[in-house]
């Protein structure tokens, strides 16, 4: 059985089986004035170009296969429901996708079909969901640049057109997020669970990058294949993770203002998340009683603390927190997360609650992770919240923290794409 950071998972008691977990992209605009970047006839001249170039460097062409009709592609946009941006629909006039060649036109990407388009597994998703899984300790991440696509897993405008063969994607994304633009190309997947990756503004551009790439010899051979090492952000998936022992506040400058993800134990002063404005999840860990005022001004949407005591007065203050685990030794008061509005889950299995009746005033809680004592007493309440799932312990979690590591993670470096 899966385990969490700090103990093994609860019994799981699921009341409500059609529970969707919130999905963060749903609260955010789009665009209020897009227009598509890609330009279908720069792509058509770029395809070309680029099969003339992997031509040279091969020795040989590979063959194409025939062309989609329009009443191909009618009919695929019928299926999805949504237009193809007007250079990859430009792209399937010229030869519909083929994922058996052996150099894939977007680079280590089969082509689907358009057969195939709208007809993908996404069996990878319904597992990172399923509760053993705790997911609703992680939080989806925003990409780079900031606001340019949804904050989802996946959504049902995020086209899929390439496949890396290992449980990712390349989609056209016609659902941008504020800053994004229509047919902008991201990666999504297995390795993206944690937020998809901005990869280019259109499908011209992701060609052109992959000529430019050709052009300068930026390229590897791989058995009988071309890998291209193009001017792209990294879409291998994971965060870029600084480690050290220097001062909390010493590694969150390291990491540079876009940290949306610390952990830190050995806490002494909350001080350092002053160097860490975008942060949306945070783990503090502390043997003693750190004071947790610096948070009230954090966009935290999900929060694990772990120390002597704590005051919930400061978080409460964040607006946009979305999910509490506690533990502590000393009691806890629960009072003030009344005023959090979009509290969704909350774990105390491993706090003394000396107020628990505060539970049946939240009444936005879906998830719910306490002891059998706790539940005993909160069961013998009235008006408890719409619970959709309760994580019930035989016992009170005993804490089982390291006592001198600290990670932060951040989308402002990425690994190189051939480290």
């Amino acid at each position: 059985m899966a385990t969490s950071s700090r103990q093994k998972l609860p019994f799981l008691h699921v009341i409500d089986d059609e529970f969707v977990l919130p999905d963060r992209g749903d609260e955010q605009e789009g665009p209020e004035s897009a227009v598509p970047a890609g330009d279908p006839e720069e792509a058509v001249r770029l395809f070309h170009y680029y099969r003339q170039l992997m031509a040279q460097i091969l020795g040989y062409e590979e063959e194409l296969p025939e062309p989609a009709s329009e009443a191909d592609l009618a009919a695929a946009e019928a299926e999805l429901g949504v237009a193809l941006p007007a250079d990859l629909r430009a792209l399937y006039g010229i030869a519909d996708g083929d994922d058996d060649l052996v150099n894939p036109l977007f680079d280590r990407h089969p082509w689907f079909p358009l057969a195939e388009i709208g007809d993908q597994d996404d069996e990878w998703l319904d597992i990172a969901q399923e509760w053993e899984h705790e997911p609703w300790r992680r939080t989806v991440f925003d990409t780079q640049p900031p606001d340019t696509v949804r904050r989802s897993p996946l959504r049902a405008g995020w086209i899929r057109f390439a496949f890396d063969t290992g449980g990712n994607w390349l989609a056209v994304d016609m659902d941008p997020g504020p800053n994004g633009r229509p047919g902008q190309v991201i990666a999504i997947g297995v390795d993206y669970t944690d937020g998809p990756t901005y990869v280019a503004d259109s499908v011209t551009t992701f060609l052109r990058r992959l000529v430019e790439a050709l052009e300068r010899g930026d390229y590897r051979h791989h058995d009988k294949s071309l890998w291209i090492d193009a001017d792209l952000p990294d879409w291998s998936g994971g965060h870029t993770r600084y480690s050290d022992d220097r001062p909390s506040r010493a590694r969150a400058e390291q990491a540079g203002p876009r940290v949306q993800e610390v952990r830190v134990t050995g806490v002494e002063d909350c001080a350092f998340l002053t160097a860490v404005p975008d942060v949306c999840s945070l783990v503090l860990s502390s043997e003693g009683s750190p004071d947790l005022t610096p948070l009230a001004g954090r966009p935290v949407e999900h929060l694990e603390l772990d120390m002597e005591s704590a005051d919930l007065t400061a978080p409460a203050r964040n607006r946009e927190l979305r999910s509490l685990s506690v533990t502590c030794a000393r009691p806890l008061e629960l009072a003030p997360l009344r005023t959090v509005p979009k509290l969704w889950a909350l774990d105390i299995a491993a706090a003394h609650v000396a107020d628990i009746a505060t539970v049946t005033e939240l009444k936005g809680l879906r998830y719910l992770e306490v002891t059998q004592d706790q539940w005993q007493e909160l069961s013998e309440l009235d008006n408890l919240p719409p619970l959709a799932v309760i994580g019930v312990h035989p016992h009170r979690p005993e804490r089982d923290w390291p006592v001198s590591t600290a990670w932060v993670t951040t989308y402002d470096k990425p690994p190189s794409p051939t480290a």
